[in-house]
Order: C-alpha cells, then structure tokens, then sequence
C-alpha cells in the first residue's frame, strides 16, 4: 500500500518465497497454502523498506495519508511473468485436485477471483508515521542486514530508493524504486530488482527446478482511501 505498510515485521523476502512454495508447494498436487495468494502482490515492496537503511536529505512528506480503510492494487512481473496471473492459475490448478467438500472450503480461506486489492485499516497514529523517513528507517534496521539501502527525499512528496543485496541464501542485486503521496486519498510505489535469486521449484511455471537462476523484477502499486470506516479490514 503506502511506505510503513509494506514495513511490517515479517520475514525476509527469502524465508517468505521459500516458506510459501518451497515447503507448502507440491507440483504433484498443485496444492499452495493460502497465505501465498495474500503474500506474493507484497514481497517486492517488502523487500524495498525492510532493509539495512541510510536516510540521505529526506524530511517529512508534506501529505499526511486519511486515516480509515485502504485499497492497494498492485501489478508484480518476475522475469516478464505476471505473478498475480501465476497466483491465478496455481489457485485453479489447486482447487480442481479437490474433492468437492475440500474445494468449497479452500474457496471460502481465499476468497474470489472477483475481489479487487488488498484491503488495510490505519490509524490516525500510523498514518503519521506512513510519510516519516526516519521511522521507516527504524523499521527498517530490524530486517534483512545483507542489504544496503538509501533513501533521499525527490520531491515535497516522494522518496526514491537505491540499494544493493548480498544474500546467498535469498536476493543478491540492485534495486530501486520510488514512493509518491498523490494526495491524502493516493499513494504510488514503484520498486525495480535486478539480480539472482534462490527460486523456489515450481514458482515460476509448474514443473521449474529450484536454483539461483537470474531475475528481473517489476512491481506497481496504487493505493486508494475508500472511507473513514474500515469495517473488517485489517489493521496495521
């Protein structure tokens, strides 16, 4: 969605991949647990701010987010593949291996293909923090040392981002991006990596091998303010 909200305390972006398709993926099954569908659209930005990070002339944006309910759509390719398509097609494939009883109740944990975004609820304290560089740096501090990040201020309301990993065990590359308060109902991130990485088998297409191979990825996010009221929505 916004900065903080893709700073939660969570795993790496490598212990996250592995643990959704490496140990809850079967290519025989085609099974995946849910949390994967909820988790992929968030891993590239997760792995933009959770970061050994250096805040370089970067004040305060200008644009305080509305506290309430969120809706982020985001958009992430890996290697030219549409991860949301590849969600897709591992949530289908999944569901035809069941049995019927099993399948109403695994479409009742993931939901539609009709749903649109992920849905967040913030508080009027975290929506001060949401446009603070300096807080996004504690966060930051506490996840993913094998990186080196550097954040500095473009804009009255824009950060951009450079940075390199070293993480035999996950991401090794360059990556950049930015982070744009529109208005106090919009936010925009992009985040670009290029690099190697330990693909986990079967994330790119059924039947892949897991290995290092080289990877290229793009990630688009346009987050929206619905309303004051956040109904069900999880909170930040």
């Amino acid at each position: 969605m916004c900065p903080r909200f893709f700073v939660r305390r969570s795993r790496p972006m490598s212990s996250t991949l592995h643990s959704c398709f490496a140990k809850s993926y079967s290519p025989q099954t085609h099974h995946l647990h849910k949390d994967c569908f909820m988790t992929l659209p968030r891993l590239a930005l997760i792995s933009t701010l959770t970061l050994a990070t250096t805040v370089l002339h970067a004040q305060p944006l200008s644009t305080t987010p509305e506290p309430g309910l969120w809706i982020s759509e985001s958009s992430t390719m890996i290697n030219g593949m549409d991860m949301q398509a590849r969600m897709r097609e591992m949530r289908e494939n999944m569901l035809k291996s069941l049995p019927p009883e099993q399948r109403a109740m695994a479409e009742e944990m993931l939901g539609t293909d009709g749903q649109v975004g992920e849905r967040q609820c913030i508080t009027a304290e975290t929506a001060q923090t949401l446009t603070d560089p300096e807080a996004l740096l504690r966060d930051a501090q506490e996840n993913m040392p094998r990186c080196q990040l550097t954040i500095a201020q473009s804009a009255d309301d824009a950060l951009k981002f450079t940075g390199h990993c070293a993480d035999p065990d996950g991401f090794t590359g360059d990556l950049n991006g930015s982070i744009e308060m529109i208005s106090s109902t919009e936010m925009r991130s992009t985040f670009n990596g290029q690099g190697s990485y330990a693909l986990p088998a079967g994330l790119l297409s059924q039947g892949a091998e897991a290995g290092d191979g080289e990877v290229t990825l793009t990630h688009q996010q346009v987050s929206r303010w619905q309303s004051a009221d956040c109904g069900d929505a999880p909170a930040y």
